[in-house]
């Protein structure tokens, strides 16, 4: 059955940083141990910070008190946010040269900053034709929602669509509502995999 539609994370796949892994970047600016920024990250407040249920500031201060940071620590993980992030632009370029073809969504966890940033620092216009963010919809991957709201607006069955996350669990949800699904590992091998499935 031919694809009509990809379905593609942000950060991990879309957004990356400069270098290591996002806890490993957030511990060096933090000048904490990583299993001390898991913590945070893996917390359930970080939950509600994606569902837009908190401020920016809110899990900031959560992440000091919880760290046993002082308060000037704030700016660097503010500067975190955007100093150490980029789209990746080959791989940007490569979905917008998709959406002639076929539908493109972006699927992604992320708090209510990610529109801001879009806007004024992480630009991917031209893109996509839809921007789905767990802080709007109030829903998290991998529940099953998440996926049939993407299928909804993209207008096709699930296995008309490919998704593609760093996340297996992610991804296992996907194959589980019977997308076609791809763990990101690199960008030549994401492409090399959706090319495959295009063919089909």
């Amino acid at each position: 059955m031919p694809i009509k539609a990809t379905i593609w994370d942000l950060s991990g796949v879309l957004l990356l940083t400069i270098r290591g892994t996002f806890n490993s970047m957030l511990a060096e600016r933090l000048e904490v141990p990583e299993k001390d920024v898991e913590r945070v990250i893996y917390s359930p407040k970080n939950a509600l910070w994606d569902l837009g249920e908190m401020t920016d500031d809110e899990f900031y201060e959560f992440m000091l008190q919880t760290l046993s940071l002082p308060p000037e620590k704030k700016a660097a993980i503010k500067r975190f946010v955007i100093d150490d992030f980029y789209i990746d632009p080959p791989l940007l370029d490569y979905i917008r040269a998709l959406r002639t073809r076929v539908t493109t969504v972006l699927l992604t966890n992320f708090p209510t900053h990610v529109h801001d940033h879009f806007r004024k620092a992480w630009f991917i216009d031209g893109a996509f034709d839809h921007v789905i963010a767990s802080c709007d919809v109030k829903l998290l991957k991998p529940d099953p929602r998440m996926y049939e709201l993407a299928l909804a607006r993209a207008g096709c069955r699930a296995e008309e669509a490919v998704f593609i996350d760093d996340r297996a669990v992610n991804v296992e949800g996907a194959r589980a509502l019977g997308l076609q699904a791809v763990l990101y590992e690199t960008r030549e091998q994401v492409i090399q995999a959706v090319y495959e499935l295009l063919l089909k």
